[in-house]
């Protein structure tokens, strides 16, 4: 039987792009349009939800609440999304939120009453405001913050990756390592970079190394992107602390760490060794390939339906309130494996 993912590469767009064709949403091209339902026909594809729907009265939409798309993180943790949920026998409706606490609520206020659940990345909700919507319709959050609240959630291994990426470091003789993205704000709502900062702690723990405050660099915005890799990567240089070794908190950092090295004629590995995390495309096709740390995406999206599908069923009990943390994989390549000259500083 084919899938909704067989029509989008079918029709060369994107699954979300599927959806909407399929659920007769706007905002779709009418050439757009046309390539899709020429898909489906060729495809023999029968998206039959709405008859499912009539004759058993469950309802098999579910929204998937992301901050944004613009980090590769977000998007391929889309696509695992859609074709997990697609396998539940769920469609799929994606909406942007921009990490607003009163974006996240208005769409449980609007979407609620037409979900049969709810997927959600929450960046600005209380421990109250999380409750309220686990509430208001089965939710699973997907988040790295924790809640002090018994909601269902599934995370990355955000400290244990950081400190494997570290100790991978180590390993191989740097010791002037320094870390790319870090928050010391305390906001609740940077819980990724505080995890993978206490995780680059750990790390030196490990290895007796001192944390020095010169090789920790905060970005200036909330949004881990290859210019604010570049820009911390440059103050970094300027600043004369010696480095021999970068981790990245994200794959786009560490990328915008990589084009400013090598801008400076710093060369990567042999002068300094650069890693990232989230095992983005990029990261495998950069130049040198990036050494990077795999959040388990398809687990994380395989975790979550199957929680989200007992909410749904009624199989749990209301506060329960579940975690799963992903397992992760350090994938080495090319970035991290060459000399290990200290640059830069005295």
């Amino acid at each position: 039987m084919s899938t909704m993912h067989d029509v989008a590469q079918r029709a060369g767009v994107s699954l979300k792009t599927v959806s909407r064709v399929v659920n007769g949403e706007p905002n779709v091209s009418e050439q757009t349009r046309r390539k899709v339902d020429a898909a489906i026909a060729e495809l023999d594809f029968r998206p039959n939800s709405v008859a499912r729907n009539l004759r058993t009265g469950h309802n098999d939409l579910i929204g998937l609440a992301l901050p944004h798309l613009s980090q590769p993180y977000f998007s391929s943790l889309a696509e695992e999304i859609m074709r997990e949920a697609e396998r539940h026998g769920l469609r799929v409706l994606i909406e942007l939120t921009e990490g607003n606490a009163e974006a996240e609520l208005a769409l449980v206020r609007e979407h609620g009453p037409h979900l049969g659940g709810l997927l959600m990345y929450p960046v600005g909700l209380s421990d109250a405001q999380a409750l309220t919507v686990a509430r208001t319709v089965p939710t699973v959050f997907v988040s790295e913050r924790s809640y002090d609240a018994p909601v269902d959630r599934v995370a990355m291994a955000n400290r244990e990756g950081v400190r494997a990426l570290v100790g991978h470091m180590v390993s191989l003789g740097y010791t002037r390592i320094a870390a790319l993205g870090a928050d010391h704000t305390g906001r609740p709502e940077r819980a990724a970079a505080h995890l993978r900062l206490e995780g680059y702690r750990d790390g030196l723990l490990d290895a007796g190394l001192p944390y020095v405050p010169g090789l920790v660099l905060e970005v200036g915005t909330p949004h881990w992107n290859r210019q604010e890799g570049a820009t911390g990567m440059r103050r970094l240089i300027e600043g004369g602390v010696p480095f021999d070794a970068v981790v990245a908190f994200a794959d786009a950092l560490a990328l915008g760490a990589l084009h400013t090295l090598q801008e400076a004629g710093v060369r990567v590995p042999a002068e300094v060794a650069v890693a990232g995390f989230d095992d983005t495309d990029d990261a495998r096709y950069a130049h040198p390939s990036l050494t990077s740390i795999a959040p388990g995406r398809a687990q994380i999206a395989r975790e979550a339906l199957a929680l989200l599908s007992d909410r749904m069923n009624g199989t749990v009990e209301r506060d329960s309130g579940r975690l799963i943390v992903a397992d992760h994989h350090l994938n080495v390549r090319e970035s991290t494996l060459g000399g290990m000259a200290a640059w830069g500083g005295a």
